[in-house]
């Protein structure tokens, strides 16, 4: 299996949060993007630090909004100028992030590649040791959708860090514990893929 330079061990993961009781949904996005940065600047984001609460407590990636306006996207209005003052960059779905309208514009634009193509893409960026996202559909042909960090690979699956197991969507939970390490088969990614389906990548540019 060929993987991120991650140590399973140290490596902060977080469970998505409970409000009242109920789990909050629609918080991937945050979710991909806080791994991210705990893979690049871990000493500045982790469970302690910056974590997807404190995130949103603190205003980072933008205001909080409601988990039923997250398509808005407005939630991530100040992650290109995050990125850029951290020497991230940030693509989505082949296009770089410089500006929320180009967060906008990837969100709403159909993709250009095929579920194989993505899923080769993410494998060269893991052997590289960039992060990578797959973004994949649940349901509404594609406008409902999930966006997990790719930990690594192999040749029938991808192995991807969650924060809960998601409904709906095929795969399969191989920690005992409360991490959330996933594994989901590359036919699955094949047979969910729709015209909006993406590949997320953040690159660590400059120290």
């Amino acid at each position: 299996m060929v993987t991120l330079p991650i140590n399973l061990d140290t490596f902060d993961f977080i469970e998505r949060e409970f409000v009242n009781g109920k789990k909050v949904n629609n918080k991937c996005g945050r979710d991909f993007l806080y791994y991210s940065l705990h893979y690049y600047f871990p000493d500045k984001f982790n469970r302690n630090i910056n974590n997807p609460l404190l995130i949103e407590k603190n205003n980072i990636f933008s205001f909080s909004v409601n988990a039923k306006f997250a398509w808005l996207m407005i939630q991530f209005f100040k992650v290109p100028v995050l990125f850029k003052e951290l020497g991230l960059s940030l693509l989505i779905g082949g296009k770089q992030i410089k500006t929320f309208w180009d967060f906008i514009v990837s969100i709403i634009s159909p993709n250009q590649k095929s579920a194989q193509e993505a899923i080769e893409e993410v494998e060269k960026l893991i052997g590289q040791g960039f992060v990578a996202g797959i973004d994949i559909s649940l349901s509404l042909w594609g406008l409902m959708d999930h966006v997990i960090f790719v930990y690594g690979y192999n040749e029938d699956n991808l192995y991807v860090f969650d924060t809960h197991q998601v409904a709906g969507l095929e795969y399969e939970k191989i920690t005992k514990d409360t991490r959330y390490i996933m594994k989901i088969s590359k036919n699955t990614i094949i047979k969910k893929w729709s015209r909006f389906g993406r590949v997320w990548v953040v690159k660590k540019e400059f120290v």
